[in-house]
């Protein structure tokens, strides 16, 4: 089951194109929108927009259910999750400004993912005209076991809308550390890195049949992942990248400046944020 957590914004409509088209994917086909209001109702013009996304969802096939439930004395987050059974996969928004110079944090889709019951998806889209069909992503190595699994669900949301999959790996090496050693060494670094990605690529391109994308990889030494991974999604035209969000290099408390703050405020495309429940 996929649940998409509508806040009523701009973005949110934007978000609800991969919501729609992750649906779609699915065998079952349906999508069920949750919408938390204030004690005195959903604004004036959520109607409106949920029968926009009603009417996208028509079109691709996919059965739309809607709940607007008020929030009562619970925050968001919580009755979000409260609404949302056991198997479930959540899909969210992530700020499209910075507020206090964060994207992420503080938000109800932070509270979603750090709350570890469900899967959970939080997407910044960047350019809206890409209405949820990516086709380029970009997939950072997460340096821990288990990653293709992990990143395995969100890649076949995708579906057909993918079309090349980048899994690229970043090694950080301080600037100093990079000056000191030898290119040998830097070398023997690389080569470690470049085995196991021969094995990340192989379990995705058997999880991904039977659409088989394009998959290739690349590795790289920087002093700066966050950096590293902004600038390889321009250089390889990714249209999403796809961050782990218990990437070692990435996570923390998630704050303004933090890596993964910095990649959603610097990324040239959309990002998905995505953790498995457990």
């Amino acid at each position: 089951m996929l649940l998409f957590a509508y806040d009523g914004s701009l973005n949110d409509d934007w978000v609800a194109h991969y919501a729609a088209r992750f649906a779609a994917n699915t065998d079952a086909r349906r999508l069920h929108l949750v919408h938390v209001h204030d004690a005195d109702g959903p604004s004036a013009h959520v109607p409106d927009r949920i029968a926009r996304i009603a009417a996208e969802c028509a079109v691709l096939g996919v059965e739309l259910e809607t709940q607007l439930v008020a929030r009562g004395g619970a925050d968001v987050a919580s009755r979000i999750l409260d609404l949302t059974p056991p198997g479930a996969t959540l899909v969210a928004g992530a700020r499209m400004r910075p507020r206090a110079r964060a994207l992420l944090a503080g938000t109800v889709s932070a509270r979603l993912l750090d709350a570890r019951r469900v899967p959970v998806i939080a997407i910044r889209v960047v350019h809206p005209g890409a209405l949820g069909q990516p086709g380029r992503v970009l997939l950072p190595v997460a340096d821990r076991a288990g990653f293709a699994a992990g990143a395995l669900p969100l890649l076949r949301l995708l579906g057909p809308d993918l079309d090349r999959l980048h899994v690229i790996l970043v090694r950080e090496v301080s600037r100093l550390r990079a000056r000191l050693e030898s290119t040998e060494a830097i070398q023997r670094l690389l080569a470690d890195g470049h085995r196991r990605l021969a094995l990340i690529e192989d379990e995705l391109r058997v999880g991904l049949a039977p659409h088989q994308p394009m998959v290739d990889s690349s590795i790289v030494a920087a002093p700066d992942a966050a950096h590293e991974i902004a600038l390889q999604a321009a250089r390889h035209r990714s249209r999403l990248i796809c961050l782990d969000a218990d990437d070692p290099l990435l996570t923390g408390r998630v704050i303004a400046g933090n890596p993964l703050e910095r990649v959603l405020r610097d990324a040239p495309a959309d990002v998905a944020v995505y953790r498995s429940g457990s």
